[in-house]
């Protein structure tokens, strides 16, 4: 009995999908052995640090503020953001871009007790709260209940805050670039 190298190929394919056919599920599922473990997972690095515990943060969690228990991301970033002062260095409104001369004098100051101030020049516009979450999230509470409330998606670059408007409050048209000083700026005339 003489069988060519491609009748061989045909018995071998044969036996191996009966074989195949035998150990099958027998709802006929296919899919339903496949190993799934880890499909939905983030892929993390070697080196990355994963807790076992949900982070929480004083922004998903207000009334942690008023007893000051941030998370250490939180901590962190309030460090940041509260060191020295920020200047206004240009933005966007909508189509309108804003540029420092325009905004000359605007400042802002973070305090890691949870307050802020603004102003222009040596004058403060405006006082309130602030909270921020371990993304970045900042939401600006005013004293004044007139003032509107507003949230950004904060982004530190050393010396330099990005700040740009969510849609919480409908500033997700407005963007801005602050850069750290270290007293308010001075009238020049």
């Amino acid at each position: 009995m003489s069988f060519s190298k491609f009748g061989i190929f045909i018995l071998f394919a044969g036996l191996a999908a009966a074989a195949c056919k035998n150990n099958a599920d027998p709802t006929g599922d296919v899919f339903s052995q496949k190993d799934t473990a880890g499909i939905n997972e983030m892929p993390v690095s070697a080196n990355a640090v994963r807790s076992d515990t949900p982070m929480v943060s004083s922004f998903t969690k207000p009334d942690a503020m008023a007893r000051n228990k941030y998370s250490r991301f939180d901590t962190i970033l309030i460090k940041d953001l509260c060191t020295q002062m920020w200047k206004f260095d240009g933005g966007i409104e909508g189509p309108k871009n804003i540029t420092a001369e325009e905004m000359q004098g605007f400042w802002m100051q973070f305090f890691p007790n949870g307050k802020y101030e603004k102003g222009m020049y040596h004058k403060i516009t405006s006082k309130g709260n602030f909270t921020i979450d371990n993304l970045g999230f900042l939401e600006m509470t005013p004293d004044d209940s007139k003032e509107k409330k507003s949230e950004w998606q904060s982004k530190f670059n050393s010396d330099m805050l990005i700040l740009i408007g969510t849609e919480k409050y409908r500033d997700n048209h407005i963007q801005m670039r602050l850069s750290r000083i270290g007293k308010k700026p001075v009238k020049t005339n």
